[in-house]
Parts: C-alpha cells; structure tokens; sequence
C-alpha cells in the first residue's frame, strides 16, 4: 500500500474513532439527562405525596365517628402494621443477604455457596410464618366484616343514586310509600343504626361516608343493604366513589344527625307540603316554576305533575325540592345554601338556576343535569324565581361549622 493510501485509510480511521466517541459522549449526556429527570420525577412524586397527604378536607377516613367505620379502621391499622413489620423484616433480610453473600475478592470462583434446596426447615418457616399472620389477621377481621351487614336498630332509608346526585326516601309508617324525599343530605337520629337500601337509576354510583361506615356499590336493579350510624351530632360528608360520567367527582354527599328529639322535629317538619306563596315577587317566581320547572322537579302540595300526581313519587329525573331551604347545600351538595353569617347564599343560588352547566359539568339533553336559563330567562325573572325557591321550607336544623 503506497504512503497515499495509508494516509487516507488512517484519516478514515480517525473519522470514524471521533465519530465514534461524539456518539459515545451523547449516550453519555442523554443517559446523564433520563437519569436527572427520572430523579426528579421521583423527587417530584415523593414531595407531591407527602403535599397530599398533609392535605386536610371534609373527607376524613382517619377520623372516624361511627362504630362501623372504627371497625373499619382498626381492621386497617391492623393490616398495616402487619404489612409494616412484614416490609421492615423483609427488607433487613435482603440487607443482610446482600451484606453476608457479596463477591469478595479472595472468594473461588469455582466454589459453589452452601444450597439449601430442600432444606425442610426453611421450607416451612418461611411456609408457615405468613399461613399465621394470615390466619391471625382472618380471625381478627372476619366477624367485623359480617357484622357490617346485619341490620341495626334504627329507621330504613332508601338511597337511590343517579347521574350526579342522590335521593333519601323515608317510609316512616312502613306502607310501601315515600313520606319524605330529599336529595344529597340524608339526615338520621343520633344514637341509632340507620339501615340503608342502596340502588341506583341509571348506572353503577358507591355510597360512601368515611366517618360513618365504608363503601357500598349502588347498582341499577339491585338493592344492598348498608347501615351508618353516629353517637354525636353532626355534619359528614362523604362522595360517590364509582366512576359514573361527566361530573362524577360533583356527586356529594352529606349526613347529618341530629339528637333524637330534632330528629322528630325535623321529620315533622319534612312532612308538611308547600304552600302558594303571598308576596308579588315570590309569586312571579311561582308561576315561572310552573312553566319552566315541573318537567322535572316536585313540590309537594303545589306542583306534583312531575310525580304523575303522587307526592310520594320523584320525578327520577331532578331533586323534590319541597323542602330545599331545610338543606346546607345544593347542586349535589357542590355548593353551600347558607353564607357564614347563615343568609341565604342568593349569587351562587342564582348563577346555578341561571346556567347550571357552567358551574357543574352536565348533559341536560339527555337529562342528566339542569339545563341552562341564561337564554330563557331575563335578570328580573331569575330574581323572581330564586325569590320563590327561598320559600321553600325552613332552615335547616344544623348548620356546618
């Protein structure tokens, strides 16, 4: 080969040597950056993890109030300091492995280390220490979870879920009908196991207030029984916890319980049916509900077409809003009814009958959510009607804190 030749094949070959290394030198920055950014993401996480957990809200299953949801929480701490002490012993095992068993550089390499394949011993301790801790948390945890089942002592509600609101409905006399319907607050008497039969309209919903007990699927033709409780009265709140649709995350819920005797106060109360109002502006409104309204919603007493004429039934489409002023919330409890000082919320009220599906997600043409008013109604007539809606029952016998 002439000294030409070389010279250009050692010039290929230095090519290709640099290109070589600037390839190897991206690897190196692009590993260098998944590897910066992976411990970011998992800094990130850690630190968005602990934010949320610091997080306090309405919805607190670590503070338990009902006998059911203690059960319910002492059968989760158990487990969790069963999978604590399982995870500390695991992973102090795997130390000490990796610590006693490592490559040292004196070791042969053809020497095999000590097998234990078939070593009974070992075999069944490591067999039988989880069949216990099984056997021992089963033992501990089944009677609870069959007792959440049986019925209690108390009154029976009907708990009907629908896209993306609830209904309570009171047989107080036991004949097969309704005597009060209310929406998105179920309210029960301090003291006593509140039975509930749970189903849905239209798709599956999970009735679920953590204070009081778990979770129970609410499922369309089917009815599942649950039961909630609380020793001291009170406002819980709760949530659906079954994806449903569009606004499932707006699907509130609200308890209260009230001492025995407000209880009957309050059931008393439920039971009388709305009146014709008197005032001119009230009376505007009244009549603007019968042209707009009734399709879907019930009032006993005034206008019940929606039912077919029964005031026991629902419309099964929107809430019965005899009583709607004996509520702390609306709009499936999204938004409160009552300011601080305890007057009537009237701007959130009135922006909701206003153009509802601005302010919670809905379908109203397939009647699931309040349609919009924006274009129907004028500012006076909006006046008018939410006028009349404050007509509609007393205040409520609780107030959230």
């Amino acid at each position: 080969m002439s000294g030409w030749h070389k010279r250009v094949e050692s010039a290929k070959l230095l090519k290709k040597r640099k290109f070589a290394n600037e390839v190897h030198d991206t690897d190196m920055v692009q590993n260098r950056f998944f590897c910066n950014r992976n411990l970011r993401f998992a800094f990130l996480g850690t630190l968005l993890l602990l934010i949320s957990s610091c997080a306090s809200g309405r919805l607190d299953p670590l503070k338990p109030v009902g006998q059911n949801a203690k059960d319910i929480d002492g059968i989760m701490r158990l487990s969790a300091w069963m999978a604590i002490a399982v995870g500390l012993f695991v992973g102090a095992a795997v130390i000490a492995v990796i610590f006693k068993f490592r490559v040292r550089h004196d070791d042969d390499p053809d020497e095999l280390p000590e097998q234990i394949h078939g070593n009974k011993k070992a075999e069944l301790t490591w067999t039988l220490i989880p069949v216990v801790m099984l056997l021992f948390l089963a033992v501990a945890t089944i009677p609870s979870v069959f007792d959440l089942h049986d019925k209690g002592d108390g009154p029976t509600i009907q708990v009907t879920g629908q896209q993306w609101w609830w209904q309570f409905s009171y047989d107080l006399d036991e004949d097969g009908q309704s005597d009060i319907i209310t929406s998105n607050e179920i309210v029960i008497p301090v003291g006593q196991e509140v039975n509930l039969e749970i189903t849905s309209n239209d798709v599956i919903h999970s009735f679920w207030i953590p204070q009081l007990n778990g979770k129970k699927d609410a499922v369309p033709g089917r009815v599942h029984h649950w039961r909630i409780s609380s020793p001291v009265p009170g406002i819980f709140y709760g949530e659906c916890t079954e994806f449903c649709g569009l606004s499932h995350a707006n699907m509130q819920i609200r308890a209260v319980a009230l001492e025995p005797a407000d209880y009957k106060i309050w059931q008393e109360s439920q039971m009388a049916k709305s009146t014709i109002p008197t005032d001119e502006t009230a009376k505007r409104g009244y009549d603007l509900f019968g042209v707009h309204c009734i399709s879907c919603h019930v009032i006993n007493g005034v206008y019940e077409g929606a039912a077919g004429g029964n005031a026991n039934l629902a419309s099964g489409v929107a809430p019965n809003l005899t009583h709607l002023m004996s509520r702390t919330s609306f709009g499936g409890s999204l938004f409160e009814l009552y300011n601080e000082d305890q007057s009537v919320n009237v701007a959130d009220l009135r922006e909701w009958v206003r153009n509802a599906p601005g302010q919670k997600p809905s379908r109203p043409e397939n009647r699931q959510g309040m349609m919009s008013f924006a274009e129907i109604l004028n500012g006076s007539e909006l006046d008018d009607l939410v006028s009349y809606l404050q007509t509609l029952g007393g205040k409520p016998p609780l107030m959230p804190s």
